[in-house]
């Protein structure tokens, strides 16, 4: 899946997935906007996009609060605390000096607008979707609405994602519409701050922007397993596994490229543990002509493991706030430190196992940034991006069913709270 269609994936999913059941219908028109009608479906997507919001600056505004208040209060009032965030009633809350119900119905509008606006730019200045994005498009939403999927069935109770999204009033034609002008949002926001755009960010900017806020590191792992692969607590194992850790840090360290030192690396182990296995399978049931030797020597033949692409040995983590599961200690040195391109291990017991850590510059990470140019910029330029359009749109007349808008789709009734 290419990467604009991971990214719209995941704004749709976001607000998806917070939609209370509703059985809403999408077959009619909630509204007009500047003439263009809008589906149910349509406003019900941008209402829970702009519900969620809500609650996180809810949720910032009360932590801000409790942390400033409490600030020589003990931890139990700090759990206490983070218990009533949790359990606010949305609806008696105020945000930016509206009702929580007021501030929804606002923020809906205004991304509707904006829903407009991307079509309407985009006839403007020519910008279309060709046949590989409308292609892609319709392979998602294929999959959304016919491959099954356990996760949903497990929790939500339906088999597909198309079933859940349509029982919380949003077809699979509305689902494609919105890919549609989201793909057409990117390629607005590219023409205007990508390369040679009317607002194309400096590379040097860019860079220093990456620099900044990214950090990038090969790593091999080695788990703290017996050499049949169950884990293991004993301290000579783990011992061992550290020295065989070092020597692939030794290895780096005297001009070994990283990507042979992993494959040398998975082929140790899965061999060890095809030798493990093949040494209990033979002696639980020996095999008619053949030694031991020579039976485990054939499967440990028969092992093969693949040499990654450069590219892809690379991880990359932010500065700020990441979110990777590994150890914090590593994250801080990964994230902190600037001794490039030197093997170092790190042992870890909060994760089982040992690393071997090589620091890498990322501004000379082309191909990352190839890849993630658009993601960057958006987080360079995505909120003035954004402001530009909310310009381009604001004027937009909005002829609204009151009935829909204020009493059948009101948040009251969608998000009401048990």
């Amino acid at each position: 899946m290419k990467k604009m269609t991971k990214k719209i994936l995941a704004g749709v999913l976001a607000g998806a997935l917070a939609l209370s059941l509703c059985g809403c219908a999408d077959n009619g028109y909630i509204m007009k906007v500047d003439g263009m009608d809008i589906k149910n479906g349509v406003y019900l997507y941008y209402q829970q996009d702009a519900y969620q919001t809500a609650n996180q600056k809810l949720n910032e505004i009360y932590n801000a609060s409790s942390s400033s208040g409490s600030s020589s209060s003990s931890s139990s009032s700090s759990s206490s605390a983070a218990t009533s965030s949790s359990s606010l009633d949305f609806f008696t809350q105020s945000i930016e000096n509206k009702s929580s119900s007021d501030w929804v119905k606002s923020e809906t509008l205004r991304l509707i607008r904006q829903f407009v606006g991307v079509q309407r730019m985009a006839a403007e200045k020519g910008v279309t979707l060709d046949d590989d994005d409308i292609n892609e498009i319709n392979d998602v939403i294929k999959e959304m609405w016919d491959t099954e999927n356990y996760l949903y069935q497990l929790y939500y109770g339906f088999n597909t994602l198309g079933e859940y999204y349509e029982q919380r009033g949003i077809s699979r034609e509305t689902m494609k519409l919105l890919y549609e002008v989201n793909s057409l949002k990117s390629k607005l926001f590219m023409q205007m701050y990508g390369k040679d755009g009317e607002k194309a960010v400096a590379d040097k900017d860019i860079l220093d922007y990456i620099k900044e806020n990214y950090a990038s590191a090969q790593i091999i792992s080695i788990p703290y397993n017996e050499k049949n692969g169950d884990v293991t607590t004993d301290t000579a194992r783990i011992d061992e596994l550290k020295s065989i850790a070092q020597s692939y840090a030794d290895e780096l360290n005297d001009g070994k490229s990283f990507i042979d030192v992993q494959y040398e690396c998975e082929l140790f182990f899965k061999q060890e543990m095809a030798e493990a296995e093949a040494t209990e399978e033979y002696n639980k049931s020996p095999v008619e002509g053949k030694t031991l030797e020579e039976y485990v020597k054939e499967k440990v033949d028969e092992v093969e493991v693949e040499k990654l692409e450069d590219e892809d040995t690379y991880s990359v983590f932010q500065k700020e706030g990441d979110s990777s599961s590994i150890d914090e200690s590593l994250l801080s040195y990964i994230t902190t430190s600037t001794v490039y391109d030197k093997a170092v291990t790190f042992p870890s017991s909060d994760d089982g196992c040992v690393y071997v850590v090589v620091l890498r510059d990322i501004t000379k990470n082309t191909h990352w940034q190839e890849e993630n140019n658009e993601s960057v910029l958006t987080e360079m330029k995505g909120d003035e991006f954004n402001d530009y359009l909310d310009v381009y749109a604001q004027n937009y007349s909005i002829e609204k069913n009151a009935y829909l808008v204020d009493t059948k789709y009101s948040p009251e009734k969608l998000f009401k709270q048990n």
